[in-house]
Order: C-alpha cells, then structure tokens, then sequence
C-alpha cells in the first residue's frame, strides 16, 4: 500500500466545491499546497484570448513575456488578475498538481433535502418542506421555507455540512491525500459571519457600479436578507429592471461573476429581471452559451428566445408589489423602504452617494 501523502488542506474551499453544481464553474484541490482554486469558463475564455493576443499558440512563452506583466499592462483589477493566473497554473499543470473536484449531483442533493426533512420535528415545517422539494426548482423551495425559520435554517446547514465533509474525507482517501488539519466546527464563528456579511455587500457595490452603464439598464435594487440586518445572509439578490428590448449579453456576463465570487464564500448571488411594467421577467442565464438544448438541465420555459434570459416563471415569482417597491433601491437613486443595516449604509449607500 503506497504511503499517503500529507496535506493541510482548505476544508471550507473543498466543502463549496463538493456543493457548487454549476456547469460553468470547476474547483481544483493544489495538492502542493492544500488550496482550492476556482476556476470559470468566462475565466477560461479570456485566458485563451490572452494567449492567442501575446504569445505563439503552441509556445506560449516563447515571446518571452510572463503573464504577470501581460496581466498588469491590461489594466485589470487585483482579482481578475489573480483568477486569470490561477486558470493559467491549471491550464498548464502537465504533473497531476491540480486535481478536479467533483460536485454532488442533483439527486444526491435531493437525497440531503430528505434526509434532513426526515430530522425536523415540526410537523407543520415537515409537511412545507416536502411539499416545496416536490417537482424543479425543489432546491430553491427548499430554501425559500427555510428563510423563515431560523433556528431550522441554521441546523439545515450543520446537518448538510456533516454529509458534505463525509463525503470529502472519503474523497481525499480515494486520492491518498491525508489531511493534516481538521475542519472546524460546522457554521461560523460570529467573527466569520461579520467577514463573510462584509465581502458580500462589497460585492452589490462592485455590481452596481459594474451594471448601472450598460444600455438598457434602468433601475438597480437590492432585496433578499441582506436588507436586514441577518447575520448569515445565504446569497445576494439583485433586482434589475430593463428596458424593453435590452440586449442581455453583458449584463448576465456580469451576473455570472456575482455569482461565482458569492460561491467562492460560499453564499449564492442571483440576478432577477423586471420590465418597466413591473413585471417579473426571470433571471440572467448562468451559463455562458444561451441557446436552446445545450443543458438539459436548463429550466427556462423558453431558452434562447431572448438571448441570456433564464425565464423560470414556473419556478419562481415575484410579486409586482415587491418589483414596484423593493426594499432598498440603489440606483438611479438610492431609496429605501426598510430600516437601512448600518454595515450595508457605510459599505454600499456611501460609496454610491458619493459616486452619483
């Protein structure tokens, strides 16, 4: 039996590999160092512009340039760079350095639901919970009752916790990696929930800012947990209203970042879409080709119709009430509807004041 090698390992980087089911998003355990690396397709693809712009195709560096100095003289931002060049290491990885995590499928997803429902005393919260994992979009139903619940919320995430590092263990036996270190308790220290509340409201600001000149845009507003003052907020909900006809390209592009740096904390990021009628119109798309019978798991009603359009009527709604008056609305103009938190004012609503 060969002797298995020891790691400190990132246990909360593997934990969101394990969970995060997205097609465009890939995690990659460095088993030099024990981190985990994500890496999306979007990432990928400006990669190999890169390439294609500043080096020979089969010798990449055969110009003598090194990517940190291509990187620096684009005038991209500390992350982009840092993203791009750590796609780069992957890409080039010709020893096994990186190795692939894999993502629970969705019926093992499905089974964690169940099993955790079969946990919940309430009987009333029992009967909603089964009735919202019945038929797709269960995942998101799931959630949705659980908003309501605290206590129940926070023990879903113990309990689903407990599965995930199971089931990383046993993966990291399967590669003869034996981890050094031992994962922390599950949920976070009331220090880690004011960190992680932080980057995800520094992230609606980068959005907003990133969003609010592309053509067609007309409104940006905030909605979901994070207009409260709840202390482990779960994703980040934007609401953009659109003019009719808006070309959704850049807008989901930007979309698909928010949702990849919320993933890397281990949060959720969604964009919603309204018309200026208030209707619900669905969500960006969260892939990077938008055309109809690439995913079979796609569960927009009419994929590729309006190009970037993630139409989930049937999964979920939102109210024309809520669409006319959300919460917080950041811009044009900031209002608000709800008490503003006091970290979301100094870390979003400054900035914007100052900005406009």
């Amino acid at each position: 039996m060969s002797k298995k090698q020891q790691l400190n390992v990132d246990w909360s980087g593997l934990e969101a590999g394990f969970e995060d089911s997205a097609m465009e998003i890939s995690h990659f355990l460095d088993t030099h160092t024990g981190q985990v690396l994500m890496v999306m397709s979007d990432t990928l693809r400006q990669l190999e512009g890169i390439y294609m712009a500043h080096y020979d195709y089969d010798a990449r560096k055969q110009k003598g340039l090194e990517l940190k100095t291509v990187l620096a003289d684009r005038g991209l931002s500390d992350w982009e760079q840092q993203m791009l060049l750590e796609a780069d290491m992957v890409e080039n990885d010709a020893n096994g350095r990186f190795v692939e995590i894999p993502s629970f499928d969705s019926y093992e997803a499905y089974g964690v639901m169940e099993a955790f429902i079969d946990t919940v005393t309430d009987d009333r919260l029992a009967n909603q919970l089964q009735r919202a994992i019945a038929g797709r979009g269960a995942f998101r139903r799931f959630k949705d009752v659980l908003e309501a619940h605290y206590r129940e919320r926070k023990r879903w995430f113990v309990f689903s916790s407990e599965h995930t590092l199971r089931e990383v263990r046993a993966w990291l036996d399967h590669n003869g990696i034996e981890p050094l270190n031992e994962p922390p308790p599950p949920g976070e220290t009331e220090a880690e929930l004011v960190a992680y509340r932080q980057q995800l409201l520094e992230e609606v600001l980068w959005f907003v800012q990133e969003a609010y000149p592309l053509p067609g845009v007309t409104r940006i507003a905030l909605i979901g947990s994070l207009t409260t003052d709840e202390p482990d907020p779960k994703d980040i909900d934007m609401l953009v209203t659109v003019a009719d006809g808006t070309d959704l390209t850049e807008l989901a592009t930007i979309g698909r970042k928010l949702r990849g740096h919320a993933q890397s904390l281990g949060r959720g990021g969604d964009l919603f879409l309204a018309d200026e009628q208030h209707n619900y119109l669905g969500r960006t798309c969260p892939w990077k080709r938008c055309e109809p019978g690439i995913r079979v798991r796609c569960e927009a009603q009419h994929c590729g119709r309006r190009p970037f359009l993630y139409d989930d009527l049937h999964v979920i709604r939102l109210s024309k009430e809520l669409i006319a008056q959300p919460p917080i609305e950041l811009w044009p103009a900031v209002v608000s509807r709800v008490p503003l938190p006091a970290d979301l004012e100094e870390i979003v609503i400054r900035p914007l004041n100052q900005d406009s």
